[in-house]
């Protein structure tokens, strides 16, 4: 018995232990505070993201599973944030590029600051400096359950300008197999941004039609993944983003609370084995769909994808891109939501 109370305080120390979400109707929903992470997610008893088979797994994370990535989620080209007559170096983990923040908000202990049965607020400060990026960073992270929809809001606020682009790295695979290749999806895009051989958006915008990258029906991803493309052809899969006008719920304002962009439906993914779908909507410009090519052991290429609602892809180096500055003294806020149902169209 000691021994077991001795591994639930070593886990909550860490913040591994578990906080659970459930709903009247369902949906079981299951969150580690380090790395804000959710590590489950279940509609009915069915599994409907990829996890670690060890809790210890998360502190290193490989591949980010259900993570809460920033300071920046996706890539800045050489890690480099050029702010004026300043840049900032940021940490690129021995790579190339600067991807999701470096080791940050995926791979810190966020502090519990409410919960109850169906919804969690997560705070985290990201200091002055951190992984490079400039600014003091207070953000918070409320997870709540309605319904069978699980709803994100982030909001956030610094004492210096920075730049910010959160978004949640759920690996969703809707009916256990072993490959999503069977999986229907749609998105509502007309463009996409086309990238180099790092992952870096050459600066086109690129329209779907006539290409790989065409879901705008629902559609396969196995079809798709065949057609002979050449950005599949340089990257070994999807891992772009696609684009999303985004329209402000009024006018901007030099207020200190920017207002929430409005919410937009932006993909839907559905399994014909297990009739489960997945609407993905938020309030962020881009959308990132990466396809889990490069998923490794203990999982297998392809096991899950990702829906990853974001800022574009090295906007902050990008001045035709929308902007993902945070000004000091203002709160930034978006949205992301995940609704689950059953998908009738296969019965």
């Amino acid at each position: 018995m000691s021994e077991d109370l001795n591994t639930q305080s070593l886990l909550r120390q860490q913040g591994l232990e578990p906080v659970i979400l459930q709903s009247p109707t369902g949906l079981r929903v299951e969150v580690l505070p380090y790395g804000a992470t959710i590590r489950s997610i279940q509609l009915d008893g069915q599994e409907l993201t990829l996890q670690h088979p060890q809790i210890s797994d998360y502190l290193e994370n490989n591949g980010y599973l259900g993570s809460t990535v920033g300071r920046y989620a996706n890539r800045i080209a050489g890690g480099l944030l050029r702010f004026g007559a300043q840049i900032h170096q940021l940490e690129t983990a021995g790579g190339e590029h600067c991807l999701h923040g470096g080791k940050g908000f995926s791979h810190r202990l966020w502090q519990v600051q409410q919960q109850s049965a169906d919804q969690l607020l997560l705070f985290l400060h990201s200091h002055d400096g951190d992984c490079g990026f400039p600014g003091d960073l207070l953000v918070w992270q409320q997870i709540r359950l309605e319904g069978t929809t699980v709803h994100i809001h982030f909001r956030a606020t610094t004492n210096s300008s920075t730049v910010i682009s959160l978004t949640n790295h759920c690996y969703f695979n809707l009916d256990g197999s072993a490959d999503i290749g069977g999986h229907q999806l749609q998105i509502h895009a007309d463009a996409f941004l086309p990238v180099d051989a790092s992952l870096i958006p050459t600066g086109q915008r690129q329209l779907v039609a006539d290409t790989a990258f065409d879901f705008r029906q629902p559609i396969s991803i196995a079809s798709q993944l065949a057609v002979a493309d050449p950005q599949l052809q340089q990257t070994g899969g999807f891992d772009h983003c696609y684009l999303f006008p985004q329209q402000l719920n009024g006018s901007a304002t030099d207020e200190p609370i920017q207002p929430l962009p409005a919410l937009q439906q932006m993909a839907t993914l559905s399994s014909p084995l297990s009739n489960i779908s997945l609407t993905v909507s938020s309030t962020l410009p881009g959308l990132q769909f990466y396809a889990g090519h490069g998923l490794t052991a203990p999982f297998s290429p392809r096991q899950g994808l990702c829906l990853e609602a974001q800022h574009w892809p090295d906007a902050p180096n990008r001045p035709d891109f929308p902007s993902a500055l945070l000004v000091a003294g203002q709160i930034w806020q978006q949205q992301i939501v995940y609704a689950f149902g059953r998908d009738r169209s296969f019965e």
